[in-house]
């Protein structure tokens, strides 16, 4: 017979185990967050809360990490809601055209920039006329639907001259016999161009700037950059323009914002720099600059539009600043000059700058620095005036070109002023009243310079080409007074002329000044 509990030993409020309400002992271990408190540790306690012991466990614990692999195979029911199958973005036609004429003329507009660009419908944009050639009909418009598919389907008959072999042949004896060489285009094309390879054959060095290392630098710089500033020569804005890299970015980049900056604008008139601002800056944002550590021209006005570029892209922690351009246009110069000292290793003979270069303006804006590119228009035959197009635009070095006299007669046709070079090489003039064809004739003027300087050969022959590359030299290096005259220039009544505006080293309205005059140079604000 079992023998009864007694009140006290179970369950009996009134019994106390070690100072407890419970019979139970609840245990003192550190890592039971029901232990009791005694004495002086109930007020004011610093023993280990029960978060403090759960996140203990939680660290001596293993993951289970099958648990974790496992997938939920089951069937779920998702709550019914409108918006999982239907589209709730939809407008009317009307706002669509309003929003297709707004945007373009923002993205057109070179003074105006379009904040997210990516996350705009820009399919929306292209009409129905517009082909990824180019613009073009409609397919509908010229074959509509119900005459294409359905019951109503019409197709044309090809028209076709030749129905059979026998009328093929004859065909083709008829034009055998009504042929005529004078009139063949084709072949005149292909007289020329042995010609002209027979005459010169293309060297090695004019392929710097094209190969696939420098264009991978490129596509490095162009995926790395924010904004694309294209550096362009003020004596030459289009012929040092990349066109292709152009229609690249505003095709299938327009998320980057793209800066013209013409340097070198000191070896130019004043008047010269300022008219190809206003003509350039209808596409893009253009400014004048003169890339100097000590005396720069521009840097403000372009320090203050990185910054409203910046300003922008609020979302990005930092924003890059690509620099591209032709060799020798001045890019690393003109980081230079924004930094104000030398950051990247500059000179002035192109392919100085072999890696691209990543340089810090401010904590937010870093430059890059790209080697120079030539891109390849696909007209450039194989002749010497397109190969003198390259050698006077400094992406060859002249000391590494093997015939540079062939090269001369493009260069004396671009001087502007015949008297810089009397003025430069101290040409006698009694030399030029007896041979007035001096600076046409490029054997006569290279063999008189040779004299000149004493350039001889063994026998008292002129040396000309070692005088031919002196003045290539000069000519890159801007000694030698050039430029290309703007579109629809206007002749200003001055009191100097061109030449005497070329003289000085900052054209009046280029020098340094307090930035009223460089906004007015720069024409951010001036457009026809």
């Amino acid at each position: 017979m079992a023998k009864p509990i007694s009140k006290g030993a179970v369950g009996n409020k009134g019994s106390k185990w070690r100072g407890g309400s419970s019979a139970f002992n609840p245990g003192n271990a550190s890592t039971n967050p029901d232990r009791a408190k005694k004495g002086a540790q109930a007020k004011g306690s610093q023993m280990r809360s029960k978060a403090t012991i759960k996140r203990l466990n939680m660290y001596s614990n293993k993951a289970d990490r099958e648990k974790m692999r496992e997938h939920p195979t089951a069937p779920v029911r998702i709550q019914p809601d409108r918006r999982w199958f239907g589209n709730t973005r939809v407008i009317t036609q009307g706002r669509l055209q309003d929003f297709r004429d707004e945007i373009a003329k923002s993205v057109h507009d070179p003074f105006k920039v379009v904040l997210k660009n990516s996350k705009i419908p820009m399919s929306l944009l292209q009409t129905e006329g517009t082909t990824e050639k180019g613009l073009g009909q409609s397919l509908l418009a010229v074959e509509p639907y119900s005459e294409t598919f359905g019951k109503g389907s019409q197709r044309k008959r090809p028209k076709l001259s030749i129905s059979n072999l026998e009328d093929m042949a004859e065909a083709s004896n008829k034009r055998c016999k009504t042929y005529d060489e004078t009139r063949d285009t084709s072949l005149k094309a292909n007289d020329e161009r042995e010609e002209a390879q027979d005459t010169m054959i293309s060297e090695e060095v004019f392929r710097k700037g094209t190969s696939k290392r420098i264009w991978q630098e490129l596509y490095k710089v162009v995926d790395s950059s924010d904004i694309i500033v294209e550096v362009i020569d003020a004596r030459d804005p289009m012929g040092t323009r990349c066109i292709p890299l152009e229609r690249e970015l505003k095709k299938n980049r327009a998320n980057k914002h793209l800066i013209l900056l013409m340097n070198k604008c000191d070896l130019v008139p004043s008047w010269v720099a300022k008219k190809w601002v206003q003509t350039l800056s209808k596409e893009y944002p253009t400014l004048a600059f003169h890339a100097s550590v000590t005396n720069p021209f521009g840097k403000n006005a372009l320090i203050q539009l990185l910054r409203q570029f910046a300003g922008l892209m609020k979302d990005r922690k930092h924003v890059s600043v690509g620099f591209v351009g032709f060799p020798n246009v001045g890019k690393s110069s003109v980081v230079n000059a924004l930094k104000g000292t030398e950051a990247c290793k500059a000179a002035p003979v192109p392919g100085e700058t072999k890696v691209w270069q990543y340089v810090a303006l401010t904590k937010r804006i870093y430059l890059i620095d790209c080697p120079g590119i030539v891109p390849d228009h696909g007209n450039w035959e194989i002749t010497i005036s397109a190969e003198a197009d390259k050698v006077l635009k400094g992406v060859v070095r002249p000391e590494k070109l093997s015939s540079p006299s062939l090269y001369i007669p493009d260069l004396l046709s671009r001087i502007v002023d015949t008297s810089r070079l009397v003025k430069k090489y101290s040409i006698n003039p009694t030399i030029i009243a007896e041979n007035p064809h001096i600076f046409t004739d490029a054997n006569l003027f290279l063999s008189t310079l040779a004299v000149r300087m004493g350039k001889l050969l063994k026998g008292g022959e002129p040396d000309i080409e070692t005088v031919a590359r002196v003045v290539i030299q000069d000519w890159q290096k801007g000694r030698l007074p050039y430029f290309v005259p703007p579109p629809n220039a206007e002749k200003f009544e001055e009191t100097e002329d061109a030449s005497a505006e070329a003289d000085e080293v900052y054209p009046e309205g280029l020098g340094d000044n307090d930035g009223t005059e460089e906004q007015e140079v720069t024409g951010s604000d001036n457009r026809d």
